[in-house]
């Protein structure tokens, strides 16, 4: 474990204690970022957003960016193993890996019954990729064409709305829509297509922002939750940076990506204010847009409204 991983769990146990809470009598409790890019342009650091949630005995897939099988085989997680996906939005870096989940399922004859939760648009997205798969058992010479089961067989799609609320065993699920499309023309059909989302488990509360502007929901869904997992760019970087990459593009397209990045988006302020006005216990950054040399700035901007834990994740961490 890293010495900077070390002193925020030590702080984070120091907060426990303080609320007179001993973390070694607190049922088991780990989110793993999985991914921690901002998608979609590749990484080589970092994986697509996915990350997963493991209480109650349960081993749950939260987003699943290019590449979700792949992280979950490098921390030992088999896909009969996962029972439950949780998508946030359907934008392809936070879906692109379902494909590779489901298939590989399908392929090793893998029966599990499998539910997968998102706004309004998923079983759509779903019902595609199990089109797609029907291909794999085409053919005389294919193995799978002889084994029993359809591609769509096990697999059910829940779309949720703006405060739903639901227990899987002893997690409570909580959804709420976030400002991720509040700026996107057109947007005002599709707002509740992207969701935050809160996971109430025994002797924890995790939230996920998946990808979000500024929120009052957001906060509202967070509020005195014991590990916010939030998103975060900086949007004037990010327009700095694209615009010597692409300096030919017409100012209008600029316009359009600037509302995006400061609307749609978290930037390192916002990020601080919404952990404050949460009262959240820790914080930990992913689909992280930073290249690594302002990550100290970001963070003392973040710290100038958020005094408690902060970790800038990097895939395959566990907290």
């Amino acid at each position: 474990m890293k010495k900077s991983t070390k002193a925020v769990l030590a702080a984070f146990c120091g907060s426990l204690a303080l609320a007179g809470v001993s973390a070694q009598t607190l049922p088991s409790a780990s989110f793993t970022t999985l991914g921690t890019n901002s998608g979609p342009i590749p990484n080589p650091r970092r994986g697509e957003p996915a990350n997963l949630l493991r209480a109650d005995g349960q081993t749950i897939l939260i987003d699943a960016g290019d590449g979700a099988a792949w992280q979950l085989g490098k921390s030992g997680v088999e896909l009969g193993k996962i029972n439950t996906i949780f998508i946030s939005h359907l934008h392809f870096d936070h879906t692109g890996g379902l494909f590779a989940v489901l298939g590989q399922r399908f392929q090793t004859l893998n029966s599990t019954p499998i539910t997968i939760y998102g706004p309004r648009g998923t079983k759509a997205v779903v019902a595609g990729l199990v089109t797609a798969l029907t291909a794999s058992v085409e053919g005389a010479m294919n193995m799978r064409a002889r084994m029993p089961g359809a591609p769509g067989d096990n697999i059910k799609v829940v779309e949720l709305d703006d405060g739903a609320s639901f227990a899987l065993g002893q997690i409570r699920v909580t959804a709420a829509s976030n400002s991720h499309f509040s700026a996107t023309p057109g947007s005002e059909a599709t707002k509740r297509a992207t969701l935050s989302f809160r996971f109430d488990t025994p002797g924890r509360s995790i939230v996920y922002t998946g990808d979000t502007g500024p929120s009052a929901a957001v906060e509202k869904l967070a509020k005195n939750a014991d590990l916010l997992v939030s998103e975060i760019m900086d949007p004037d970087e990010a327009i700095a940076r694209r615009r010597k990459q692409t300096p030919d593009r017409p100012e209008a397209v600029w316009k359009m990506i600037s509302e995006h990045f400061y609307k749609e988006h978290l930037s390192p302020t916002e990020v601080g204010l919404l952990a404050s006005r949460a009262n959240v216990k820790m914080l930990v950054l992913t689909h992280n847009a930073l290249p690594p040399e302002i990550i100290d700035r970001a963070r003392t901007q973040i710290q100038a409204n958020f005094k408690g834990p902060i970790q800038f994740a990097e895939d395959l961490n566990s907290f």
